[in-house]
């Protein structure tokens, strides 16, 4: 099998491959370095949808294509509100638009190098990644293209392994149907069926939106269960009857608390396979662009990549560990949870605290919200993992 040498190997050009791509391609620090990014097809579908809030002062690529300046919440026990979010707004990035233009700012670059081909493995000592087309060896590969220890079930007990799978359909009316000025950020007004079950919709005008279904729980639903559920809630809840569904999205996020290494031999993990994800929320879109950022930064600063940028503090991984318990013990129900942070706390601060962003004040602030009994029974019951998490 052909062996071919270079610098740098980006395996998989999915969010991660390609944000670690065009942030490098914007440093001329990595002018010097010959890059190859590996990915099994052209990229050009809209396979995913990527939200997250930001405020203005937060740099993000220009492919935002949806904004929203407020939030509905819709909690349990009949408490709703109007958030207010400012200075955030609530925003969309299609995946093929962000795909494209990563894809141009690559195209750009005489020292990168796009490669078609499937990937089967990685060598971590070597630095080879074995695919259809030969090995590609580099000094430094950045991999979220195999995450065989996310994907595979864990016997430990000590850590949690839950989902996060959503079905998404982009319905249009004859008639106005939607707030345009506001997305639903979470409605738990649906049967929760012993897991935490919200649906959220993204008005992209009066008469069009993504109202998707999402669930946290251990296993997926059957498919059907997934049909009803967003048909019961257009019905039902947006009192809608005739629609015209223009598209359907399907995806799966794991939420886990699973020891992440970051780093073997010469291969750096990055994306879903590095943690990116973050574990309580499944957010990631700003989190990769946050964590590529502070790595490239540091590895310019120092002349050397430095794996501990690419993880989150520890306390922060603390937190989403000791939630994640709470939710797959059932010791208190997500839609409680939620409704209790959105009830007694500003979206400002919960935000903040998702994003990593908050003081160790706000901490303390933000985790006398929700029943204390349960956390710290949830937080003892992670005591024997405290130091791998």
């Amino acid at each position: 099998m052909s062996v071919q040498k270079t610098d740098i190997v980006i395996a998989g050009a999915g969010l991660a491959g390609l944000t670690m791509a065009v942030e490098m391609a914007a440093r001329p620090f990595f002018d010097q370095f010959r890059i190859v990014i590996l990915e099994r097809d052209e990229k050009t579908a809209n396979d995913r949808t990527w939200c997250f809030w930001a405020d203005p002062e937060e740099p993000l690529p220009p492919v935002i294509s949806r904004s929203w300046p407020a939030a509905h919440f819709f909690g349990i026990n009949g408490f709703e509100r109007r958030l207010g979010i400012q200075p955030y707004t609530y925003n969309m990035v299609r995946s093929a638009d962000f795909y494209g233009w990563a894809k141009s700012v690559i195209q750009r670059k005489s020292n990168m190098e796009w490669v078609e081909t499937d990937i089967s493995s990685i060598d971590h000592d070597t630095g080879g990644v074995h695919t259809g087309k030969g090995v590609f060896e580099g000094a430094f590969v950045f991999n979220s293209a195999i995450r065989d220890f996310i994907d595979r079930k864990s016997e430990d007990t000590r850590f949690t392994q839950l989902l996060q799978h959503f079905k998404g359909w982009i319905i249009e009316t004859d008639t106005p149907a939607f707030d345009p000025g506001a997305v639903t950020f979470m409605d738990y007004r649906i049967e929760q069926g012993g897991d935490t079950r919200f649906v959220y919709v993204l008005p992209f005008s009066d008469r069009k939106a993504l109202v998707e279904y999402t669930v946290f729980s251990p296993e997926l639903l059957p498919d059907e269960v997934y049909d009803r559920e967003l048909s019961d809630y257009i019905g039902n809840r947006l009192n809608i009857r005739e629609f015209v569904t223009e598209e359907t999205e399907f995806g799966i996020i794991p939420m886990t608390d699973l020891p992440i290494r970051n780093r073997e031999g010469r291969t750096f993990h990055i994306g879903t396979a590095g943690g990116f994800v973050k574990g309580s929320s499944g957010y990631a879109f700003k989190r990769t662009q946050r964590k590529t950022a502070d790595f490239l930064n540091g590895w310019v600063s120092t002349g050397a990549p430095d794996e501990s940028l690419l993880r989150s503090k520890w306390r922060y991984r603390f937190y989403d560990s000791v939630l994640l318990r709470v939710l797959k013990n059932r010791l208190v129900p997500g839609s409680r949870f939620f409704t209790l942070l959105f009830s007694k706390l500003p979206a400002t601060l919960v935000f903040r605290f998702l994003d990593e962003d908050s003081t160790f004040a706000e901490d303390l602030r933000l985790l006398s919200a929700p029943p204390t009994l349960p956390f710290t029974r949830a937080a003892f019951l992670q005591m024997p993992a405290f130091h791998q998490i």
